[in-house]
């Protein structure tokens, strides 16, 4: 099975190689190791990231397609993140029975989906492993090394009190539409379900936009995987500060909050805690917020959205009507 498998997937990732490593990548699938060199300006990002099956995923309703890009969409997010360029991926596979047949008609339309994912933002299959499954469930793991400019990579910690909050997107949309795929028959228009399905299952991650704001002056960033409230915590705690989020600032869709409602779940709540938006999150100066916004707005079609102040202290807060709400760490938990 191993053989047979590798041999397809390694056939399957060459028809579309990625331009922008030519001269980088010396060796890939088929050899011990992956063999990369970046250029000498520039520091290696690595990341990783597990989908298992019943946990992540349902193949009652991701394509193989779909579920090739979303596994590659979630780690290349995690490099848009830090302001970095994807450059290679290996891809680790934990395989039940009823796909250890290379001829299975999931495999080749699974490879697509994910390696042409990965050339859409100049990255290629490089290698990695696959074994037997020890139960019935299948598990993805990919591994993406991308690379930064040295001195532009953004991190978690570094944020400031007085800087300022802002999100690149509508956010809450991906756990709105992952529930009306497992609810099925609700009450909301086809183009209303069709949006909000398709941030769940083939999110954009914004690696361009990532790159833009190295250079606006940007304090701290992570992309939203768990939700705002658990993703600020975490810039809020490597940074040593604390956050108030404005309740009326949120950057929740009409669709999202038709969703909500037909589903009878808070829009707010959605926004907060659902995860998988895979839209970045950062702070900037308040002196230097409105040159960023006038920058990302001329590139990107529309200003990010302003949502909230970093403060003295600790823990993500909400101010609406009622006050100020503790809402530290209680998004997505996997």
């Amino acid at each position: 099975m191993e053989l047979d498998l590798i041999k397809l997937i390694k056939h399957h990732s060459r028809t579309l190689p990625s331009q922008s490593l030519e001269g980088s990548l010396i060796t890939a699938i088929g050899d011990d190791c992956a063999e990369f060199s970046p250029s000498a300006d520039s520091n290696l990002l690595l990341t990783t990231d597990t989908m298992v099956e019943g946990v992540h995923f349902s193949l009652s309703y991701y394509t193989p397609f779909l579920l090739g890009r979303k596994l590659a969409s979630v780690n290349l997010s995690d490099i848009a993140a830090m302001a970095g360029n994807p450059r290679a991926a290996l891809l680790n596979l934990e395989v039940p029975p009823g796909l250890s047949d290379p001829s299975a008609a999931f495999w080749p339309p699974f490879i697509r989906g994910l390696v042409e994912r990965l050339a859409e933002f100049g990255a290629v299959l490089a290698g990695g492993d696959t074994v037997k499954a020890s139960n019935n469930k299948l598990s993805l793991t990919l591994t993406v090394i991308g690379e930064v400019s040295k001195g532009q990579a953004i991190y978690r910690k570094g944020a400031r009190a007085g800087d300022m909050i802002y999100c690149s997107g509508f956010v809450g949309e991906s756990a709105l539409g992952l529930k009306i795929l497992q609810e099925r028959h609700v009450p909301l228009p086809l183009p209303v379900k069709r949006h909000l399905i398709a941030r769940h299952l083939d999110p954009t991650p914004r690696l361009h936009l990532g790159e833009m704001l190295a250079h606006c002056s940007v304090t701290s960033m992570i992309d939203i995987s768990d939700g705002i409230a658990t993703d600020l915590a975490h810039i809020c705690k490597e940074s040593g500060v604390g956050a108030d989020i404005l309740a009326n600032r949120l950057p929740i869709s009409r669709a999202a909050r038709s969703a909500a409602s037909a589903l009878g779940i808070n829009a707010i709540s959605s926004c907060l805690y659902g995860g998988e938006d895979y839209e970045l999150l950062w702070t900037v100066p308040s002196s230097k917020s409105a040159d960023m916004e006038k920058k990302i707005a001329a590139a990107d079609g529309h200003g990010p959205f302003f949502i909230g102040t970093i403060k003295k202290g600790s823990g993500v807060w909400l101010k609406d009507s009622q006050g100020l709400h503790n809402i530290t760490f209680k998004g997505y938990e996997h």
